[in-house]
């Protein structure tokens, strides 16, 4: 009774006196992911094309002297260049005080150009533009006024001159922010510097204002707009931005009381082989009534049954 109760014993506290181990494998990532700033300059190149309209120039029409319409054709490359072709057609009158000569003028215009995003995060649906444009227009205009006095033949005569032709260049430099309101929807507004580049020489009177530039009052002009723009995203190959995240990784990182695999080990499974030393029997796997008996390294050692007690047997 005495040997079988030691051994049940031993059996119940040595489970207990070992520590707990709990096998930490990494989670490796099934293929290599490049970092977030090369995934990003893997994007598609064209990222579509957005649709503008002026909201400044029809206002302008109904409480000033000139205005007109105005819309905006911008290429999205990459959220960071957007090529930019702007068509519009002004019209207007207007009367000098001084000289009492009166302008007309209506034609349409063309501009042409490339903004840039300045913001750092390029993919968030607000932008900051700087940008340049080349302006192109070709007109005509009538001027009129007050009739002249002969002064050697003596009576009046009409002033005035219709139909006469005049072409511009200018160049404008631009900065703009722009803001989404509401799903592809994004109000902005742009301040734009302008001057003349060419423009065809006239022997009667210079225009008193050009179409799509302004006044030829000073030596440059300054112009506003207040656009809304709606993205069009036909053909647009656009990735989300969470889509250039690379999955977590787990790194293997040194836990106290946690095992971890072996260097050289691929998978970071556990090796079940037994060690060597394991399989040699001890003399506490020995079975009660049985006599242990050292085993010999000859490698002709005759095996020795074991004495069995008989009257340890209840």
């Amino acid at each position: 009774m005495a040997p079988r109760k030691i051994s049940a014993i031993l059996l119940i506290a040595i489970p207990l006196q070992m520590p707990a181990q709990v096998e930490l494998q990494p989670e490796e990532p099934t293929q290599w992911v490049p970092p977030v700033e090369e995934l990003e300059r893997e994007q598609t190149f064209f990222q579509g094309f957005s649709l503008s309209v002026d909201l400044v120039q029809p206002v302008m029409m109904q409480f000033s002297d000139f205005g007109g319409v105005e819309a905006a054709l911008r290429i999205n490359l990459k959220n960071t260049f957007f090529p930019v072709v702007e068509l519009g057609y002004s019209d207007g009158e207007k009367t000098d005080d001084n000289t009492a000569i009166t302008y007309t003028v209506s034609a349409p215009f063309l501009r042409a150009g490339i903004d840039i995003n300045m913001l750092r995060d390029k993919w968030q649906d607000n932008k900051l533009f700087v940008g340049l444009r080349y302006g192109l227009t070709s007109f005509s205009y009538d001027m009129s006024g007050p009739a002249v006095e002969d002064p050697i033949w003596g009576g009046t005569e009409p002033f005035g001159y219709d139909g006469i032709d005049c072409t511009v260049q200018t160049l404008e430099i631009i900065v703009g922010v722009q803001a989404k309101i509401w799903k592809n929807l994004h109000m902005g507004w742009f301040v734009r510097y302008k001057r003349i580049l060419s423009q065809t020489d006239n022997v009667y009177s210079e225009p008193y204002y050009i179409p799509g530039y302004g006044t030829t009052t000073g030596g440059c002009a300054w112009g506003f707009n207040y656009a809304l723009t709606f993205d069009l995203n036909w053909g647009k190959g656009r990735k989300s931005r969470t889509a250039l995240l690379p999955p977590p990784v787990h790194l293997d990182e040194d836990v106290e009381g946690v095992s971890h695999p072996e260097e050289g080990s691929e998978t970071g499974e556990e090796d079940t082989e037994p060690d060597e030393e394991d399989t040699e029997p001890d003399e506490e796997d020995a079975e009660p009534g049985e006599e242990y008996i050292e085993p010999h390294e000859e490698e002709n050692t005759v095996p020795v049954e074991p004495v069995i007690d008989e009257n340890t047997e209840e």
